[in-house]
């Protein structure tokens, strides 16, 4: 099994691929029982689709491979903070935990608007449970060198 390090970096190696195909920086994997069971980069372009999140991509193919909404079993990493649209897809799907390098200046679910975290949306008893786990900044040198790539890298402030 891999260590969460591991994973980021595989994630982190995903995004620069994403940059390499003309996408926007980010990549995403989810992963069940130490096993990556899905991965995606960035699609926004390609699909011609601005909700092609790698995280939705990723979140997309999940539940197909596994054949269930319910990804209370799996854990997703993303190079950078999921959005807030991503982050209510997330809480959705019930994932149980949350790994990102970089926040999100502007539109981080979890440094901005606080959707990772928020306990009020479990008493909606809909789609929502209890918040996941957050682990937030893993990697974060390693992870800011793509986005440098394409000059956003003075946009990003580290998590303190």
């Amino acid at each position: 099994m891999m260590t969460n390090e591991e994973y980021m970096r595989y994630c982190i190696s995903l995004a620069e691929k994403s940059v390499d195909a003309d996408e926007w920086p980010f990549a995403c994997i989810i992963v069940k029982n130490g096993e990556i069971i899905a991965e995606s980069i960035n699609g926004v372009h390609k699909h011609m689709d601005i909700a092609s999140h790698a995280e939705i991509l990723a979140m997309k193919e999940a539940q197909k491979v596994l054949n269930t909404h319910d990804l209370s079993d799996c854990e997703i990493f993303s190079n950078c903070e999921p959005c807030a649209m991503c982050s209510l897809i997330i809480r959705a799907l019930k994932f149980k935990k949350v790994v990102f390098s970089l926040p999100s200046p502007y539109m981080g679910g979890y440094t901005k608007w606080t959707i990772l975290q928020d306990t009020k949306l479990e008493e909606l008893k809909s789609d929502f449970n209890n918040p996941p786990e957050v682990i937030a900044g893993l990697l974060q040198e390693e992870a800011v060198k793509t986005f440098k790539r394409i000059r956003w890298g003075e946009m990003l402030e580290p998590i303190v």
